[in-house]
C-alpha cells in the first residue's frame, strides 16, 4: 500500500512550484519549443487510432493534455497528423504559458481545435476531488497524455491518482502516453541536483519544509543559477514506475515502455497505456 505524503509537506511543495511557474513562464516557455524525440515514437506505437485507409475520411481525434504548457506538442501533433480533425482539451495551471510569446505559431488552416482551461489538479486532489469531475464538456478522449507533469506530483498516492484520473478520462480502446523524468541518471545534472538541493533546504527552511518529511528521491532544482529559484522534482526508479503500472493494471494494458530524450537519450521513461 502506497501512503499518502502529509498533507503539509506536500501543499508546501505545490506552493513551490507554482510560485517557480509563474515567475519563470516565459523563461520556461522559450526552452520548451522543440519536440521531444520520444514523441515519434509514442505516435507510431498509437498510430491505430488514427490511420486512415483508402477513401475514409480523415479522423476525428479527441486528445487531452494535461499540464499542456505552451502548447508544443498540439503544434506537433497538428504537423504530424495534417489529415486528423483534432479537438484537444488542453489543461494546466499556468495560464501564462497560454499566452506567453513563444507559444509556438499555429496555421489557422491546420485542422486543430483547442479547448484550454486552467486548473490546478493538484489543489483538486488535495482537497479530495478528481479531475474528471471539473471537465465538464469533455468527452472519453482518444488520446490523453501529460509530459513533463508527473515528476511535480508530490506524494506517490497522488502521482497514482493522476494517472487514474487520465485513464478515467479515455475511452476503452483508447491510449494514456505519460513521461517520467529520470535526471539523475545524468551525472552532471546529479551532482548540480544534490548541491542545489542542499541550498534550497536552508533557503526554505522558513516555509516548514524539512528534509525528513521528503519522500525518498524528492529534489528541489534550480533554474538558470538563479538565486533563491526552485522546483520540486521527483525522480523516478525503476521499482517506483513498475508500481505505478500495477496500481493501474485493472485498467489498462501496457502497450509500450520505453526510454528517450536528453542527450544521453534515456532521461525520459515513457509509459504508453491502453485502457480497458
Amino acid at each position: 500500500m502506497v501512503l499518502p505524503m502529509d498533507a503539509t509537506t506536500a501543499n508546501i511543495l505545490r506552493t513551490i512550484n507554482n510560485d517557480f511557474y509563474r515567475s519563470q513562464a516565459a523563461s520556461f516557455s522559450v526552452t520548451r519549443q522543440a519536440p521531444w524525440p520520444g514523441w515519434e515514437r509514442c505516435l507510431a506505437t498509437v498510430q491505430d487510432i488514427w490511420t486512415v485507409t483508402g477513401a475514409a475520411p480523415a479522423p476525428a481525434l479527441s486528445v487531452l493534455d494535461l499540464a499542456c504548457g505552451n502548447l508544443r506538442f498540439e503544434d506537433y501533433l497538428s504537423r504530424a497528423l495534417p489529415a486528423a480533425e483534432l479537438t484537444c482539451y488542453a489543461v494546466d495551471n499556468c495560464p501564462d504559458f497560454l499566452v506567453a510569446p513563444d507559444v509556438p505559431a499555429r496555421d489557422a488552416s491546420r485542422k486543430l481545435l483547442i479547448n484550454s482551461r486552467s486548473l490546478d489538479v493538484l489543489d483538486l486532489l488535495a482537497r479530495g476531488q478528481s479531475l474528471n469531475d471539473h471537465l465538464t464538456g469533455v468527452p472519453l478522449c482518444d488520446l490523453s497524455i501529460s509530459f513533463g507533469f508527473l515528476h511535480h506530483v508530490p506524494g506517490a498516492a497522488c502521482r497514482e491518482q493522476v494517472l487514474s484520473n487520465l485513464l478515467q478520462q479515455t475511452r476503452p480502446g483508447g491510449y494514456v502516453v505519460v513521461s517520467l523524468w529520470q535526471f539523475m541518471k545524468d551525472p552532471a545534472r546529479r551532482e548540480k541536483a544534490l548541491v542545489t538541493h542542499a541550498q534550497a533546504l536552508k533557503d526554505l527552511a522558513a516555509t516548514g519544509l524539512t528534509p525528513s518529511a521528503l519522500d525518498a528521491d524528492d529534489y528541489l532544482l534550480g533554474w538558470k543559477d538563479l538565486p533563491g529559484v526552485y522546483r520540486y522534482c521527483h525522480y523516478f526508479s525503476e521499482a517506483e514506475i513498475d508500481q505505478l503500472v500495477a496500481s493501474v493494471a485493472a485498467r489498462a494494458t501496457v502497450i509500450a515502455r520505453f526510454t528517450a530524450d536528453g542527450r544521453t537519450g534515456d532521461l525520459n521513461t515513457y509509459l504508453i497505456l491502453r485502457a480497458q
